[in-house]
């Protein structure tokens, strides 16, 4: 069985795009990512997308948000991974996305502020709901969001980060050797996200990353005949808590 995908490409920030909507923004400026650390940790830019996120009526103005999100995806870890398992398992291991969302008319002179914390609150609500659907979307099982822990940006914002947990299920590899096969039954593993909303001036970060939150080892033992025995060690070499401090770091550096 090979698994071709993880995560995909799918960005975090979509709080429920409406077709038709009118675009009294325009082109909304990319989020500023930390490159020299998605570089450095191998993470390669692979998708960019606009769209308008959505269009309220709070009493008498009408609220238009528009979003550009960038995604990356960690292709050394992904590359090293597939090495390892003779390209059983290929796809996207880690994902990072991050995306800046602009208001019409400006989030922060409403006239008297009308709105403005509906809206703030709508937006988070909907980026965690969008971040979990998509999860589900990229054949992740068991999503949930299981919880809240503190989280300051480089920026000195305080917008906690929310936590989720799901498993990717790889089922059972296949392997040949000396003209009989091995099967691995890995089942599924276990992945963790985490995302951040908060306000930055006069538009909306969000920003999260998905990751694998277990390593998989395991000895698997083959007999060929009364006299030869074959052993099959996997150890894909993950390592959760490196992965978990990247994806924060990232989420904190960008703005």
């Amino acid at each position: 069985m090979k698994r071709r995908t993880f995560l995909g490409s799918a960005g975090v920030a979509g709080v429920g795009a409406l077709a038709g909507c009118m675009n009294a923004i325009g082109t909304v400026a990319p989020p500023e990512v930390p490159q020299g650390d998605l570089d450095d940790g191998g993470w390669t830019r692979t998708d960019r997308t606009e769209e308008t996120v959505f269009q309220e009526s709070y009493g008498p103005v009408d609220i238009t948000a528009k979003s550009t999100t960038l995604t990356f995806s960690d292709e050394e870890l992904a590359a090293s991974v597939t090495d390892k398992t003779l390209g059983r398992i290929d796809g996207t291991l880690a994902l990072y996305a991050a995306s800046h969302i602009n208001f019409s008319p400006d989030l922060n002179n409403l006239p008297a502020a009308v709105g403005r914390e509906e809206v703030l609150q709508q937006t988070k609500k909907q980026a965690r709901d969008q971040f979990e659907q998509r999860m589900k979307d990229e054949g992740l099982e068991n999503v949930a969001q299981t919880g809240e822990v503190a989280f300051e940006t480089d920026s000195g914002k305080t917008p906690g980060l929310t936590t989720f947990s799901a498993e990717f299920p790889v089922g059972t590899l296949t392997y040949e050797t000396s003209g009989e096969s091995f099967d691995i039954d890995v089942g599924s593993i276990e992945v963790a996200g985490d995302l951040a909303v908060w306000n930055e001036g006069d538009y909306v970060v969000v920003a999260g990353g998905a990751y694998p939150a277990e390593n998989y080892a395991k000895t698997t033992e083959k007999q060929l005949s009364e006299a030869i025995t074959v052993t099959v060690d996997v150890d894909l070499g993950l390592t959760p808590e490196q992965y978990r401090e990247e994806v924060r770091s990232l989420i904190a550096g960008t703005r």
